[in-house]
């Protein structure tokens, strides 16, 4: 005898009690149901745990019809679904099963034993129907800064570059600094749609409706505008926009996200990074910011994955501080970027807003090689200068 696990996608509480006592009296397997009364909810349960087979509902709160299916589907490939209704339609059925369901029940007609043959034959016409393996979602890189000003959505950009570059991969910028537009202005790519409209589009996401929504640059990476390039200022759904980074993933090799300043809102999302850079710069404001930025990301918990301090900004023999820095701090400095202000400045203005000319390029190329494992040149002695770079 085997535990199912089995996702049941339904609003109403009367007919969620309904399957759930139905299953606890089916004879053979036992099945534990996990309950979600929204899309939304149902997303985050499955980017949580693995579930057997899925029932879902077509009329929920934040979904209907064919598009709840889909949005599932979506999201979770590989799961075999039957979708349930309380609408005597057979066009429906007919549908739902095109869509991808294995099979389709109307409420008010379920018993224990037509319920438990339903899962029981989506579970194995998946099986038998099983494609190879899903691809390796993407890693996410996170770039979160001190405070305003520190260069944050800079190194983002070039950062995405290095990355397509090395790896040869498709890479998304997703610019999540909601108050400005600097990345679009940075990659020169501007389109009419933002973040803000992938998340209200949750159930719409798929690869051809994507495409609509991401800007291809003129430098072979894709962004997604933060709500700032369009000028509007509203607050973004968090966990929306968690499930939006969670679909982009399937689709990418590398996704760089600007995560702007600590808020509430970027705090929640760093769950979803693989690496978290917070940049800072070795003035005394953005110092005391970024002690309180680590002391918060540090505790257990909150990241999901690794929190390293880039400083950016070093001033000519300013290095030989970086250790009083550290222990200050509290946490090593992974990297260091010298004061390239004048060069970045005089290359906007001609704009040339990403030249791999610009002396940041070197250290922010060494810091991806970095990333990806990539074996370090030999080590020359220390350089001041414009330009200076150092690992801890």
């Amino acid at each position: 005898m085997q535990e199912r696990n089995v996702l049941l996608i339904e609003d109403n509480p009367g007919d969620a009690r309904l399957v759930q006592e139905m299953l606890a009296d089916a004879e053979g397997d036992s099945y534990r149901v996990h309950t979600a009364a929204s899309l939304v909810a149902a997303l985050d349960a499955l980017a949580h745990e693995r579930f057997d087979v899925a029932l879902v509902d077509l009329s929920l709160p934040d979904s209907n019809g064919l598009e709840t299916l889909l949005t599932v589907q979506r999201h979770a490939p590989s799961l075999p679904m039957v979708a349930l209704t309380g609408l005597r339609s057979e066009s429906m059925a007919l549908a739902a099963v095109k869509q991808g369901a294995q099979d389709y029940l109307v409420k008010g007609t379920l018993t224990t034993e037509s319920l438990v043959r339903a899962l029981q034959y989506a579970m194995m016409r998946r099986q038998s129907s099983a494609g190879p393996a899903d691809a390796q979602p993407a890693t996410v890189v996170g770039f979160l800064g001190a405070k305003g000003g520190v260069g944050t959505t800079t190194i983002a950009c070039h950062s995405a570059l290095e990355l397509q570059q090395q790896t040869k991969k498709k890479v998304l910028l997703i610019d999540l600094d909601t108050s400005s537009a600097s990345a679009s202005f940075l990659m020169d790519a501007h389109s009419e749609y933002t973040i803000a409209d992938a998340a209200v589009n949750l159930h719409r996401l798929d690869p051809s409706f994507w495409n609509s929504l991401v800007c291809s640059t003129p430098h072979g990476v894709d962004l997604l505008q933060s709500p700032g390039a369009k000028r509007s200022y509203e607050p973004l759904d968090g966990e929306r926009v968690r499930h939006v980074l969670r679909f982009a993933r399937a689709l990418y090799g590398y996704i760089v996200v600007d995560l702007g300043r600590l808020t509430g809102f970027s705090l929640n999302l760093t769950t979803e990074v693989n690496e978290l850079f917070v940049v800072t710069t070795a003035e005394v404001p953005s110092l005391y910011e970024a002690g309180y930025v680590l002391k918060k990301l540090l505790d257990p918990g909150i990241t999901g994955g690794r929190t390293q301090l880039i400083l950016n900004r070093v001033l000519k023999g300013g290095s030989s501080n970086i250790g009083d820095l550290e222990q200050a701090l509290g946490h090593p400095v992974c990297a260091t970027i010298g004061d390239c202000s004048r060069e970045v400045h005089e290359a906007y203005g001609n704009g040339r807003f990403l030249d791999e000319r610009l002396p940041l390029r070197k250290p922010v190329r060494q810091l991806v090689a970095k990333l990806l494992g990539v074996a370090e040149e030999p080590k020359s002695p220390p350089k001041t200068g414009r330009g200076l770079f150092r690992f801890a």
